[in-house]
């Protein structure tokens, strides 16, 4: 069973749901040219700095494994992710994105954002609330998936718990957390787009 909720935690990890949804974005979506390089900015201003600042700090020991389990220590991850997201919000705006790219970024701004100061008393698990913010996000674009992803949500959490990676509390925080962020960016997506 250790074996299995290893093969789901990788698969359900963050910067995977993460890749899947760029790539998906930039292959199957018919978007104007600005919207279909997204997937790449997302892919090179976010993906890539935190698996270099993850694993970096991994190779130097500072963290004791790619997950972070230590929640002290993942505040540092939660602060690169605010500031990448703090940058992207500002280009996006300044340099007048689409408004499917302002939401998603405005989105993952506030999510992070949470999740930090959640982060200050309790481990909120990353994987589970991710999973769960994209498995919302994709409905517009493909509802199949979207539903696909959010059961697989729930077999993620299981996998987190199964590794001894979280409490149940912190993977309950981690489906909460997802589901009202990705909540209101359906909302909003259903009022002005």
């Amino acid at each position: 069973m250790k074996r299995l909720a290893k093969i789901i935690s990788t698969v359900g990890n963050p910067l995977s749901i993460a890749l899947f949804f760029g790539l998906y974005l930039y292959f199957f979506e018919d978007n104007n040219q600005s919207q279909r390089n997204l997937p790449l900015i997302f892919v090179l201003s976010v993906a890539v700095p935190m698996a270099i600042y993850i694993g970096y700090n991994v190779r130097r020991r500072r963290f004791a494994d790619y997950d972070v389990s230590d929640r002290t220590k993942r505040d540092g991850v939660y602060k690169v992710l605010i500031a990448v997201f703090i940058i992207l919000n500002l280009v996006f705006y300044i340099f007048n994105f689409d408004i499917k790219g302002k939401l998603l970024v405005t989105t993952f701004l506030f999510h992070s954002l949470s999740s930090f100061f959640l982060n200050k008393r309790i481990k909120v698990s990353m994987h589970t609330s991710y999973n769960f913010l994209f498995s919302l996000i994709f409905y517009p674009i493909n509802p199949q998936i979207s539903l696909f992803l959010f059961g697989f949500g729930f077999i993620n959490a299981w996998s987190r718990l199964a590794l001894s990676r979280h409490k149940s509390i912190e993977v309950i925080l981690g489906f909460l957390t997802g589901l009202s962020f990705g909540g209101l960016y359906l909302y909003v997506f259903k009022l002005y787009i």
